[in-house]
């Protein structure tokens, strides 16, 4: 029997539980897992988020894979958007957490990210096999 999630909670007001998923799965089945199970795949706004996985990932690091999670952000062709639909649980913002030379585009196929255990960003394929960062959101309002 594998553990499909742990859970690190983010301790403020705001809200947010994320859920690590360690089952490997491409961007099209994590976003669906997440939403079934929590509120979707994980929103970075801001470097503290980007720090937290960090941390949190070595806490539950699960030695058979490797050290990469997809996170809600994804090239629609014009801009690179979060996958969270509802725009009233985050703040918009354009912060962005690339690892150097990223994002890159190779070979025409990378409009999904990934996170990296260090809380940088890459672009990649979206039918990559990968454990997926979820995220709940719990409270009155996420943007106060």
């Amino acid at each position: 029997m594998s553990v499909t999630a742990g859970l690190c909670a983010v301790s403020s007001t705001v809200g947010r539980q994320y859920h690590f998923i360690y089952d490997l799965k491409n961007m099209t089945e994590a976003q669906s897992y997440c939403r079934e199970h929590y509120t979707d795949l994980a929103t970075i706004d801001n470097m503290e988020m980007s720090d937290f996985h960090h941390v949190c990932y070595h806490l539950n690091f699960d030695w058979s894979s490797w050290r990469r999670s997809w996170i809600g952000l994804y090239d629609d062709m014009d801009s690179w958007k979060w996958s969270l639909s509802d725009g009233g649980f985050y703040k918009h913002g354009k912060f962005r957490h690339w690892s150097p030379r990223e994002p890159n585009n190779h070979k025409g196929a990378e409009l999904c990210t990934e996170m990296y255990d260090n809380g940088l960003w890459n672009d990649n394929s979206c039918e990559e096999p990968l454990k997926a960062v979820c995220f709940d959101v719990r409270g009155e309002n996420i943007n106060e």
